[in-house]
């Protein structure tokens, strides 16, 4: 049985090179917009350039690891397998959501359209994650879970890599983009790093800005509460795409009011000359 649209065996995904897991997306795929703009809207570091979206693969899985995700996504934590379902009961349901992860690369994953084969490296996490997905025995500011954020710039922050600038052309970068049940989730503001588990009746861990933390995360306390959905690519913008950006930011901005009397003294300027030479001088 084919479970969705991340299957190995989905007909949209026959097409991939042999034994890859993760398929190339075309940049007018609708698709690769939404991660684009998910990304770009999540870049929340000010003092951190914006970079560019440079690739999106899609990453396939087995219908196996699919089908534990969509069980547990229908009937919420697996200890709360019961006649009385703690997910339904919440009116946003599974309240599935994309989040970025960022973590270790220490192969060139993604850095052209012929690198899409997993390498078999411990130490690259981005690999391991997608070969088998995620592993609830990390721990963080918020107990033993599984850290995501919709903030890229904060995941770019935990990416790293194995390889050193010359080896990834174009100073590339990657983070993993995730399909994630939230369900209903605890809201904190202060770390609780002896947490291996939601308060009862809830189902993940939301941590919000203000107080220990700058930008949120979200963390949920099961393997099969997560799954990768997409590896972003992307680098910094090129010199030319700098300055059609600032071009574009000038075009889009009003004048400023420090511009008007700038203007009243070069009229006044153009009116002196005119009447010192008495000959009207060209606009």
């Amino acid at each position: 049985m084919i479970v969705d649209e991340f299957s190995l065996k989905h007909p949209d995904n026959c097409h991939r090179r042999r034994s890859s897991r993760i398929l190339s997306l075309d940049s007018s795929d609708p698709n690769f917009i939404q991660v684009e703009r998910l990304f770009s809207k999540g870049w929340r570091h000010s003092q951190k350039t914006k970079p560019i979206v440079r690739a999106v693969f899609k990453i396939l899985s087995s219908d196996e690891s699919l089908e534990s995700y969509a069980i547990y996504r229908r009937v919420g934590m697996a200890s709360q397998v019961q006649a009385f379902n703690l997910l339904t009961r919440f009116k946003k349901g599974s309240n599935e959501q994309l989040c970025f992860h960022g973590t270790r690369r220490s192969c060139a994953l993604g850095d052209d359209s012929s690198q899409v084969f997993l390498c078999q490296s411990p130490e690259c996490s981005i690999c391991s994650i997608i070969r088998a997905s995620f592993d609830v025995s990390k721990c963080g500011r918020f107990g033993r879970g599984i850290y995501t954020t919709s903030c890229s710039s904060k995941s770019d922050d935990y990416y790293s890599s194995g390889r050193s600038a010359r080896q990834h052309p174009g100073n590339l970068r990657v983070l993993l983009l995730n399909r994630v049940v939230v369900g209903k989730p605890h809201n904190r503001r202060h770390n609780a790093p002896q947490m291996n588990q939601p308060p009862p009746g809830f189902h993940s861990v939301v941590g919000l800005p203000g107080v220990d933390l700058n930008y949120e995360e979200t963390v949920v306390y099961h393997n099969d509460a997560i799954r990768p959905a997409y590896l972003v690519v992307y680098g910094p913008p090129s010199l030319n795409e700098q300055s059609v950006k600032v071009h574009k930011e000038d075009l889009l901005s009003p004048p400023s009011l420090n511009q008007k009397p700038v203007a009243r003294s070069a009229s006044k300027a153009h009116a002196l000359l005119s009447a010192l030479f008495k000959t009207p001088l060209a606009a």
